[in-house]
């Protein structure tokens, strides 16, 4: 049978286990959000790297780079489809919603404001 003493330092060893346990779990956490943290100032770079190439394609600074180009119209064509669909947005939302009998009209079965192609990109 154990002693008082022998179940006292039992546990006691078996709480410093958990603390230290507990210490290295949030050593580590406190790594993976400093990594997340980086990441996203990562990405913030890319994306003002990005951007500033983007502005010079558009200013012409950068021409002959075909790659560059074909990705400036792809950016191009991508902002004029998301000017169409606020177009389509602002629509629906100064129009209201039509009570078609339960057809469920909304963007997910096109059944949207017609357009006619001529303003989509790669048509």
């Amino acid at each position: 049978m154990l002693t008082k003493q022998q179940v006292a330092d039992s546990l006691k060893s078996r709480l410093t286990e958990v603390a230290d346990r507990g210490r290295l779990f949030g050593q580590a956490l406190k790594v993976r959000a400093d990594m997340a943290a980086i990441r996203r100032r990562l990405r913030t770079s890319y994306a003002e790297l990005g951007e500033e190439v983007y502005r010079r394609l558009q200013a012409g600074d950068m021409d002959g780079d075909h790659r560059l180009l074909t990705m400036k119209e792809r950016i191009d064509g991508l902002k004029s489809e998301i000017h169409q669909r606020e177009s389509d947005l602002r629509d629906i939302v100064h129009t209201g919603f039509r009570g078609d009998g339960g057809n469920n009209a909304g963007p997910d079965n096109n059944s949207g404001p017609v357009t006619s192609g001529q303003d989509s990109p790669g048509q």
